[in-house]
């Protein structure tokens, strides 16, 4: 369809100076009302059914006029509709069907670099413009189309068009989306380095929580645990080996905690290792990794060892005592030679590692019975450590208690509190199993408790349960140390000879519990024949009633 049968209805008029120096067909009145509704800067406008187009210029202003009724809705877009494509933040291009571009949003007209509204897309390419038509290919294929296209400012666009159809399926309109792939880019970009960045803050979050649940949760109050903190403090900051003493459950590990956190190390790990928890095949391996194919069941490529993992950090030797001598000699090799050797290699590895050793066990006698190398006791004990069990430091147990009940409040939500007199019969309490015994029982306490305020019954019940196991426990103990010690003392001879004394004991015990031999024999778990046999050995005849 050519341009002038399209726009045959349209009309013009010139204003300069406030005149009307050309026009088309239109009655004074009729254009005198049009430019009275005209205010400047305004481009579209509706008056008295038309559509008003106005173009400032040199030479005047320019009113090109349509009529509305002979309008489709694209060209009498609204204020609103035109706010609302103009807010998008990608380029919106609207062509009617024969490629003549009817709207540009602001921002395609910024990304394009000029305004091609009422120009032809065919025109355009070849005015050499833009490479290609988004229109034309969408106009040909009637399909929604995606290109890149390049315009005469050098800068490339991926361009998306999409065909709108009427009802009765003819293509009306083609709505093209230009989207700068430089900005494109540029987001890209900054997503990667929001993603760095978040994975550098999740790092560090990780660090300073691993950093916070390193740190020791010590009190001490009573001048025995201020003493011995003191003397944390004072070795802390050089790298003596130090060995830490005292009764299970004391917290150990909460002053091994402390050291480091003191420490020229603290911004390494530390590594804790229980000694007594892990056998020793396996604690050998775990300590000083191994090559690959060292032994079945190896892992492909090695593995490393823990000293060599916490070098430059702290080693924690839980339980050192359960240690095995062949195990203690390499050991000592690292403490000496600060180097550890892979199980199934001969290259020493040199590490860089503080270590603090602990146990519950006389080391000492350990030494003397030839349980553990004195050349590596006096290696460890260098700066000994002895902390005092929670019966001698009392001072430090109401405020442990309240320091658990808010740990435990933070981690359950649980709100709790202990009566006066309660906490005062668990000051008085002696704690076998120390510090470790009683966050255990103000843990369960609150955790039980049906009521927010803890009082001296419930601690009373708890505190008998705990001395009722304790007990019991002491009496299966010296069962056990009796059974394993059966009075051999008493015996002297060849291996034969204590064997029979024993044994004579033994029958003789049965004896004199039992009503016959019939019965002895069924105590000892033996025929009564042998019985008889074995008590005319010993001569035990007097001792004997044969009564049923």
């Amino acid at each position: 369809m050519k341009s002038l049968e399209l726009y045959k209805k349209e009309h013009f008029f010139v204003v300069n100076n406030d005149e009307i120096t050309i026009s088309s067909q239109l009655p004074l009145e009729l254009m005198n009302k049009i430019v009275n509704n005209y205010k400047k800067g305004i481009e579209i406008y509706e008056a008295e059914g038309y559509l008003v187009h106005v173009v400032e210029s040199t030479k005047g202003t320019l009113f090109t006029l349509r009529p509305l009724q002979s309008l489709s809705d694209i060209h009498a877009i609204t204020r609103l509709s035109k706010n609302v494509l103009n807010s998008i933040s990608e380029g919106i291009t609207i062509c009617d069907r024969n490629g003549k571009i009817l709207f540009q949003n602001d921002i395609d007209i910024e990304i394009v670099g000029i305004n091609l509204m009422g120009r032809y897309a065919k025109d355009v390419i070849e005015e050499g413009i833009m490479s290609d038509s988004i229109s034309l290919k969408v106009i040909e294929l009637k399909e929604k189309v995606t290109i890149l296209q390049t315009f005469m400012n050098g800068r490339c666009f991926l361009v998306t068009g999409k065909p709108i159809f009427d009802s009765e399926g003819t293509l009306q309109y083609v709505v093209a989306i230009t989207r700068d792939m430089t900005q494109l880019k540029r987001l890209e970009s900054e997503v990667q380095k929001l993603e760095i960045q978040n994975e550098n803050f999740k790092n560090k979050i990780h660090a300073l929580h691993h950093k916070e649940s390193m740190k020791p949760s010590l009190i001490a109050i009573s001048p025995a645990m201020i003493q011995v903190v003191k003397r944390v403090m004072r070795v802390a900051e050089v790298d003596s080996t130090i060995l830490i003493g005292g009764e299970s459950g004391v917290g150990k590990e909460e002053i091994t905690k402390l050291i480091h956190a003191n420490s020229r190390r603290s911004d390494e790990q530390m590594l804790t290792i229980n000694c007594s928890a892990i056998p020793e095949t396996l604690l050998e391996s775990e300590l000083f990794g191994y090559e690959a194919g060292s032994f079945t069941g190896a892992v492909k490529g090695g593995k490393l060892g823990l000293f060599e993992i916490a070098s430059g950090g702290t080693i924690f030797l839980d339980e050192i005592g359960e240690m095995s001598l062949p195990l203690q000699a390499k050991l000592l090799r690292v403490l000496q030679e600060s180097e550890v050797q892979r199980i199934g290699s001969t290259k020493p590895i040199p590490i860089d590692v503080r270590i603090i050793a602990a146990t519950n066990r006389n080391l000492e006698d350990m030494v003397r019975q030839g349980l553990f190398r004195e050349d590596l006791y006096y290696r460890l004990n260098i700066i000994p450590i002895d902390i005092p069990p929670l019966r001698e430091r009392r001072e430090d147990i109401i405020p442990m208690i309240n320091h658990f009940v808010a740990l435990i409040e933070e981690k359950y939500g649980i709100h709790r509190t202990i009566d006066s007199r309660a906490l005062k019969m668990l000051e008085q309490y002696n704690w076998p199993g120390n510090v470790r015994q009683l966050k255990n029982m103000v843990e369960r306490i609150c955790l039980l408790a049906t009521q927010p305020e803890i009082g001296v019954n419930v601690i009373q019940e708890e505190l008998d349960k705990s001395m009722l196991i304790t007990k019991n426990k002491e009496n299966h103990r010296e069962r056990n140390e009796c059974m394993e010690k059966p009075m051999l003392d008493h015996y002297a001879g060849t291996l034969k000879e204590q064997v029979a004394m024993f044994e004579k004991e033994v029958i003789k015990k049965a004896l004199s519990e039992s009503k016959s031999v019939r019965q002895a024999a069924k105590v000892l778990g033996c025929d009564q024949s042998t019985l008889v046999r074995k008590i005319q050995r010993y001569k035990l005849m007097k001792q004997v009633s044969y009564e049923e």
